[in-house]
């Protein structure tokens, strides 16, 4: 476990993000997408992966992934709360700070099988933290599944965030950095 380090999706490693996501059993079905572009659901993978790609190349955050030695174990998608277009008008997760406050959201995490209860999701958490308070973010919002109130568990448990020292407002779990 001590060698498992978490790196921010890059020009040089967006090669590494594509072999995880292209993995067997990962979540290649939707690149992460659902929340970033409005139109996501009419994108077909490769289309999906074409528009990541582009938010790369354009210097937009993405998220963080955790390696072990040289292979890519594990993401988070965490990113300013303007590049996710579907929260700009979200009900179940609404904006908490005042506009204009740097705020990044976490909204998944993935980790192969065979890494599955090592401890790798709450090392991409604390790295997602920590790339978030890098890149200028002021507060961190997580909308984990069993008290957001959504049904997909790749949002992680509040369990986790807690443990991260983010604190719970309704739905909500922010840390302040």
């Amino acid at each position: 476990m001590s060698r498992i380090v978490v790196r921010p999706v890059t020009a040089a490693t967006y090669p590494d993000f594509v072999r995880l996501f292209e993995a067997r059993g990962s979540p290649h079905y939707c690149w992460c997408t659902p929340y970033r572009f409005r139109d996501s659901s009419t994108l077909d993978s490769s289309g999906k992966k074409r528009r990541m790609h582009e938010l790369v190349a354009e210097r937009t955050p993405i998220g963080v992934l955790a390696y072990d030695g040289d292979e890519p174990i594990g993401w988070c998608s965490v990113a300013p709360r303007e590049s996710y277009a579907k929260l700009e008008r979200s009900k179940t997760m609404p904006r908490a700070t005042p506009e204009g406050t740097p705020t990044w959201v976490i909204l998944c995490f993935f980790v192969v099988r065979p890494q599955r209860g090592n401890g790798v999701t709450a090392r991409l958490l604390k790295g997602a933290v920590a790339y978030a308070k890098a890149k200028g973010a002021r507060v961190v919002e997580g909308y984990p599944y069993d008290s957001a109130q959504v049904s997909a568990t790749h949002r992680g448990h509040s369990k986790l965030f807690r443990s991260a020292r983010f604190k719970r407002s309704g739905r909500r779990w922010a840390r302040a950095l």
